[in-house]
């Protein structure tokens, strides 16, 4: 779940930690991510509009008046002001949603709901998308036809917002607030309030930053008399909490409070609420059963929020304090009719309509053709549906689109893994029955896998679309083994295979009648879905059980209106090294030479490809590691160079150029989807040399290549790349990622598999499988899994006789290191898997952490 919201006022925040509240209910271990719209919007957007809201509502309300009600009045000028703020929004929305790859998208915040439907409009954003209006009367700028459902909080609103956007799918929720906001013991509330317990509590509390007339409400409260205790929250506004303080007498007639971390025990311990928005605080006051009183709204959206709540029977509306005087008094003593909370709450929808949101098939999704059911699947995800019309494509982002100009007919751009698989707890071996049937399950909640390569017309870069129905049994094969074979042919013959591009690009492999049970599962993506990290995400996705991540905290309090202000200073700093470690690194590339000239890299002449595997114990790697102070993936990286030097046909050159994937901010990569990682060129020292100098040679080689910028340059030039025109893109890519740079490829992928299971059958081991490039033969993976490191060589089917060689080559080089290791002294005592420090290092600091590699 993405949550698109705003840190302008607390009430947008509020309702998105409402919602990811629900969420993990519903759905335990889910993934929630935030973004804030103003700052995905630009530097400065969020400051400039937080003092263009505070100015027009406190010192320009008829201005503000003016817009609203334009809004309302002039349908064109509704829509010029949607598409211009959604244009914006959705274009610095594309790549954080691409970054996260979400399932589903829930909006509180207007202009991100702007952005989202325009990204629904122009780029087939494909995932369901639900906006939640956090106020109790919608206006034009919350509601969109193209998103796939709006919610609001009560029927009454429901004409308002069909209004504002006809034709746009609508449904009422219950209050979207935490669920501490709810009834309780009003004496105990008030105790641990620190309320006197013999006066009647008041609560005056006018949003975040405490808007309007405040002050005017809060002194006639005060002169009601000892019976009654006046509670002031200010908010974010200090300088109304200093005015009042200075009003606060010694008998505790007004405390004043600016914010409020405990608002629900506070609005428990109330017998009335004063406000004047009716946004996310009356909202919390109505489901926790607290009167709410309006004084003098503010312009706009206040007094619609105080018209349709006192229409509705939810609250009371009085413009002067004799009013509001008389008001409170009647509630606070004699009888009144019981609060229309007891009445009007929606406890038919406590999950704030999210299964209605996240079960929401969009209209961009491919659309069957001529009408076809689900329980047709195999015509399902057309290209075009019952007119031959062509839904919205999200384009390609610049990295996912080069691997698909690389692929040729003979190099065909896949990775994946290849699993060993147990028997199932009763015995029985995993089945292509039960494959489906996982499959059938989980793949409309894995967005990567329905999304499916379009073209977008001539000099454009290629589009997904994203499948609403994925038939499992088109994507899935099994081949039963005769006795004794343990099925390496028809994996080689799997990976030999390219993908068809006419459907989403994966394809399953199930070999079954392996010794005891046991089973393989081959699953390959192409390489424009993601690169390994992103397999190894998909992969996590149909294990059990799912690996979780750590979410915002549901309690936390949205950031202070100056936090923009306060980082500005330190993301210029940090936006300056970037640029100059950068600078370095794009002159380290234009330094480097062509790959060295080898008998090894020659033209492919056929798809055919030989996959072998190595299974290495970790204990020993990082043993190995330690007695030579490098990390893991170096000592691989090291042995990879010592085996391929020793099968290397004559004459064999010095070096080898190898292609090292890594990806430096890990936190900003997608988990299931995309290409996110830079590269760095290494000459691997392949000559016949003592196996600790060539593990010192690569580890200097890795770590000043990282802190020269080189991968940041690389991801800089692959994005700089999309720029250009299509077929000038393709050009580049096929000259770039061929033997005319590089030797072999090499990927470590520092995500260590846990035991888990597919589909019932406990994952034995799981082998990463890396594409090949025009002219490079090789390509090696290593992934820890378990106790194990196993490494995947696939290799052009000319090379099929190296294989073995290879595997016993690297078992090789490592005992050489293991008895270099038994006789040397250990050169550094961390945990060989152990990060350092991150970032570039000091003169004579520790050593940097290396980056996650893909």
């Amino acid at each position: 779940m993405l949550i698109v919201s705003a840190d302008i006022g607390g009430g947008h925040d509020a309702t998105g930690r409402a919602l990811e509240e629900r969420v993990h209910a519903l759905w335990p271990g889910s993934r929630v991510g935030w973004v804030d719209t103003l700052d995905a919007m630009g530097p400065g957007v969020g400051p400039t509009f937080r003092r263009t809201y505070l100015t027009n509502v406190g010192a320009t309300p008829w201005l503000y008046e003016y817009f609203w009600s334009s809004l309302w009045r002039h349908r064109w000028f509704a829509d010029a002001s949607k598409w211009f703020t959604g244009s914006w929004a959705g274009r610095r929305l594309a790549p954080v949603i691409e970054a996260f790859d979400p399932d589903v998208i829930l909006s509180t915040y207007p202009l991100g709901s702007a952005g989202l439907a325009w990204l629904r409009r122009h780029r087939g954003l494909g995932v369901p998308v639900g906006a939640w209006v956090s106020d109790f009367a919608p206006h034009p700028f919350w509601v969109y036809s193209q998103l796939d459902l709006g919610m609001v909080v009560h029927p009454a609103a429901l004409p308002v917002a069909a209004v504002a956007a006809p034709g746009a799918a609508l449904g009422v929720c219950a209050p979207p607030v935490l669920e501490r906001f709810r009834p309780g013991d009003r004496a105990e509330a008030a105790r641990r309030c620190g309320l006197d317990p013999d006066r009647k509590a008041v609560v005056v509390a006018c949003g975040s930053y405490s808007l309007g007339s405040v002050e005017e409400a809060i002194a006639p409260l005060v002169g009601i008399g000892d019976a009654v205790q006046v509670v002031a929250v200010c908010g974010r506004n200090q300088q109304l909490a200093d005015r009042l303080a200075r009003l606060a007498t010694p008998d505790g007639r007004l405390l004043v409070r600016a914010w409020v971390d405990d608002m629900p025990t506070l609005l428990r311990a109330a017998h009335v609420l004063v406000t004047n928005a009716g946004g996310a605080t009356a909202l919390e006051a109505w489901a926790t059963g607290t009167p709410v009183v309006m004084y003098r709204p503010i312009a706009a959206h206040g007094a619609a929020n105080a018209a349709l709540m006192t229409a509705a029977g939810l609250a009371e509306t009085v413009r002067d304090p004799a009013a509001l005087v008389a008001l409170v008094r009647s509630r606070l003593v004699g009888p009144h009719p019981p609060h229309p909370v007891q009445a009007s709450a929606h406890p038919h929808l406590p999950d704030l309509g999210l299964p209605a949101v996240a079960g929401a098939r969009s209209p961009v999704e491919a659309p069957s053709p001529d009408g076809a059911r689900p329980t047709d699947p195999a015509r399902w995800g057309s290209p075009a549906g019952p007119a031959g019309e062509q839904p919205a494509s999200w384009p390609l982002r610049p990295q996912d689109a080069f691997f698909r100009y690389v692929q040729s007919a003979t190099v065909a751009q896949q990775i994946g893994v290849v699993l060993e698989l147990d028997p199932r707890p009763d015995g029985t071996a995993l089945t292509r029955e039960d494959l489906a049937a996982l499959l059938a399950r989980r793949l409309p909640t894995i967005t990567t896998l329905r999304r499916r390569l379009v073209s977008r017309g001539p000099g454009r870069r290629p589009g997904w679309v994203v499948d609403r129905y994925v038939d499992p049994a088109a994507h899935l094969t099994e081949v039963r083994l005769a006795p004794g074979d343990d099925g390496s042919a028809a994996v080689d013959r799997f990976w030999s295979q390219p993908l068809a591009l006419d459907r989403p690009p994966w394809q399953i492999l199930l070999l079954g009648g392996l010794p005891d049970g046991r089973t393989r599962v081959a699953v390959k993506l192409h390489h424009c879905l993601g690169d390994g990290l992103s397999a190894i995400g998909v992969l996590q996705r149909l294990l059990d059980p799912a690996t979780t991540r750590p979410a915002k905290p549901a309690g936390q309090a949205p950031a202070r209106p100056g936090r923009d202000t306060a980082r500005l200073g330190g993301r210029v700093r940090d936006t300056a090294r970037q640029v100059a470690l950068t600078a370095r690194g794009l002159a380290r590339l234009a330094a480097q030479g062509p790959a060295p000239a080898t008998v090894l890299n020659r033209p492919l002449g056929s798809p055919r490809r030989v996959l072998v595997t190595a299974t290495v114990p970790a204990a020993e790697v990082f043993r190995a590691a330690r007695a030579c102070g490098a990390h893991a993936s170096e000592l691989m990286l090291a042995l990879t160079a010592g085996a391929l030097g020793r099968v290397h046909p004559a004459p064999a050159p010095p070096r080898l150029r190898a292609m090292f994937a890594v990806s430096r901010d890990p936190r900003r990569r997608a988990p299931t989807q995309g290409n996110w990682t830079g590269a760095v060129n290494l000459d691997l020292p392949v000559r016949r040399i003592p196996p600790r100098f060539r593990v010192a040679l690569v580890r200097q080689s890795l770590r000043t290549a990282l802190r020269s910028g080189e991968p940041e340059a690389a991801g800089l030039v692959m994005r700089a790349m999309g720029n250009l025109p299509a077929p000038v893109h393709a050009a580049l890519a096929r000259r770039f990622y061929s033997s005319r740079h590089l030797n072999v490829i090499v990927s470590y992928v520092p995500a260590p598999l846990r035991p888990q299971a597919l589909a019932g059958a406990p994952l034995r081991t799981a082998t990463p499988v890396v594409a090949l490039a025009a002219g490079v033969p090789v390509g090696i993976g290593v992934l820890r899994c378990g106790d194990t490191f196993e490494v995947g060589a696939l290799m052009d089917g000319s090379l099929a006789d190296v294989g073995p060689a290879f595997v016993a080559a690297l078992h090789a080089e490592l005992a050489h290191l293991l008895a270099e290791a038994d006789r040397a002294p250990v050169a550094d005592d961390r945990p060989a898997d152990a990060p350092a420090t991150s970032g570039p290092p000091r003169r004579g600091s520790a050593p940097p952490e290396l980056p996650r590699c893909g």
